[in-house]
């Protein structure tokens, strides 16, 4: 029996490193398969920032893959599945979509490139690189693309912003009617709660007594207001009835006031002038001299 043990163990031992080796092998397969579908694989992309992907990762170089090159980004999202299945531990999968870009139609690359501009460019896939941390898509840039070949292929030219600008005015344009609706239904709501049969019977006794009041009390006011205006013409004929004499009085006291000035100024301005001489009284004087001279006698005889 104890020779019987030891032979178990032996066979258990060789059945599990048998086992494990066939673990082993399995994702390594479906790594190298990934690795040759993806390999030497040329297509268009835009090299479009460099960001951080994640704090234990660092910062990466991110290519957006264009939308002319569907068969490759169907074949790099059926890769992304695979890593995921065969490496559930890994922390960073370098092929995502491209909704950190504002898009949600497209696929990144998070890679890294040396010494490059960015713009568009011919990329060709040079393989996987498995890290322990992260699987990384390798690239090579091949040529940069010209403005010639930008205006034959238009999908390239910003193509990220237009989705972008697209997808903010639709969310902006979605938030607009859904406030709308909001609104809407607020104000339907009150209604609702303040329109009844109670609240309308109040408003109309309310309305009918403020029509009351409105021209009861217009009606007061005007006739005060006729009131007044009457009370008002009596005493503004009694007061002018009465301070007529006081003022036809007060005028001729201002007015004899006024002519005894002149008159005590006319009287002053004669006592300094000369007295004029009496002509009359000279010509008489000579008119009886003249007489007497030629006076004779002989005229009594």
């Amino acid at each position: 029996m104890s020779v019987i043990k030891p032979a178990l163990s032996l066979n258990s031992s060789l059945g599990t490193s048998q086992y494990d080796s066939q673990d082993d092998t399995e994702p390594t397969k479906v790594k190298n398969y990934l690795k040759d579908r993806l390999k030497s694989r040329i297509f268009l992309g835009r090299y479009v920032e460099r960001r951080l992907a994640d704090k234990r990762i660092g910062y990466r170089d991110v290519v957006v893959v264009s939308p002319a090159e569907v068969e490759l980004k169907k074949d790099l999202l059926e890769v992304q599945h695979k890593l995921l299945t065969i490496c559930p531990n890994t922390h960073w999968i370098g092929i995502t979509d491209t909704e950190a870009m504002g898009s949600t139609n497209g696929v990144c690359l998070w890679t890294e490139i040396d010494n490059q501009p960015f713009g568009p460019f011919w990329f060709q896939i040079k393989s996987l690189k498995f890290r322990e941390d992260e699987v990384m898509v390798t690239l090579k840039c091949l040529r940069h693309i010209s403005d010639a070949f930008l205006e034959v292929e238009p999908i390239l030219t910003g193509a990220v912003k237009k989705c972008k600008t697209t997808e903010l005015s639709d969310k902006k344009l979605e938030n607009s009617v859904a406030s709308l609706n909001e609104t809407c239904t607020d104000i339907v709501d009150t209604l609702k709660g303040a329109i009844s049969i109670s609240n309308v019977k109040e408003f109309v006794t309310f309305l009918v007594a403020f029509i009351i009041a409105i021209f009861t009390g217009s009606t007061s006011f005007v006739n005060f207001l006729g009131n007044f205006i009457l009370a008002l013409i009596r005493e503004m004929s009694i007061l002018v009835k009465n301070s007529t004499p006081m003022f036809l009085g007060l005028l001729d006291f201002f007015s004899k006031i006024v002519g005894g000035f002149y008159i005590l100024l006319a009287m002053l301005f004669r006592q300094s002038a000369p007295a004029p001489s009496n002509k009359r009284t000279v010509g008489v004087y000579e008119r009886s001299r003249r007489n007497y001279e030629q006076y004779d006698d002989n005229q009594f005889d």
